[in-house]
């Protein structure tokens, strides 16, 4: 239930977008359709993204499935499907060129293009240009937000690798000062001990030999007069 709640609360960004396809698409031996495989795999990637208590494996596994959904039905689109409405297109979606390096192949197949038709307002699918230098201003946009995102992530790793080295030396400088308090202890305690010891040692020479009680030295005076009058 806290994971659950966690989860809720965590807001996933484009940085963990691009890093859940990217480890996707290198992982791809870890799913290998078994049961509870791809359960385990996204587990692994909540441990190497540091997400442990802010997402749920089965949620990354959604977020995935959506990504490919939403990767096929834009590789292929239905024709006669009108773009005034501002819908998403291959050439508009960021993670097409991504998705494209993950599931389409190597190299990337080249993302269909929607244009409106001249005679109708609907969006009719172009071929696939036949010559290579021509430029290609969305794909050229999507690996340059590809490119921030991917350093975006270099600096998050880069981050949390500075927070554990700072974690690791807290934790290193809070053994030292435990050790040290230790040892202070210990002198104070072997100091107590060994004043006690003196303490107890200079009562024992207070105290009469023989069993006798303990005779003041004004009455020893006292004794010595009586003895000096008598002889």
């Amino acid at each position: 239930m806290a994971a659950e709640n966690a989860s809720d609360e965590y807001k996933w960004t484009d940085v963990d977008t691009a890093a859940l396809i990217s480890w996707r698409s290198t992982n791809e031996g870890m799913f290998t359709g078994r049961r509870n495989a791809a359960q385990k795999g996204f587990e692994e990637f909540i441990k190497v993204q540091g997400l442990e208590g802010k997402m749920e494996a089965t949620k990354i596994k959604r977020k995935w499935e959506n990504l490919k959904q939403k990767y096929k039905e834009l590789k292929a689109p239905r024709t006669g499907v009108s773009t005034e409405g501002g819908e998403t297109t291959a050439a508009s979606w960021k993670w097409y060129g991504p998705m494209d390096e993950a599931l389409g192949g190597r190299p990337s197949i080249s993302p269909p293009v929607l244009v409106d038709s001249s005679a109708q307002d609907v969006a009719v699918v172009s071929p696939p240009s036949v010559h290579p230098s021509t430029p290609n201003l969305g794909k050229r946009k999507r690996e340059s937000e590809w490119q921030e995102i991917l350093k975006e992530i270099q600096e998050k790793e880069e981050e949390r690798e500075l927070i554990q080295i700072e974690r690791e030396e807290r934790r290193e400088r809070e053994a030292i000062e435990r050790e040290d308090r230790k040892e202070r202890e210990r002198l104070q305690r072997e100091e107590r001990k060994a004043k006690e010891m003196l303490e107890r040692e200079e009562r024992r020479e207070g105290e009469p030999r023989g069993g006798g009680q303990a005779v003041s030295g004004d009455e020893r005076g006292r004794r010595k007069t009586r003895e000096g009058g008598q002889g």
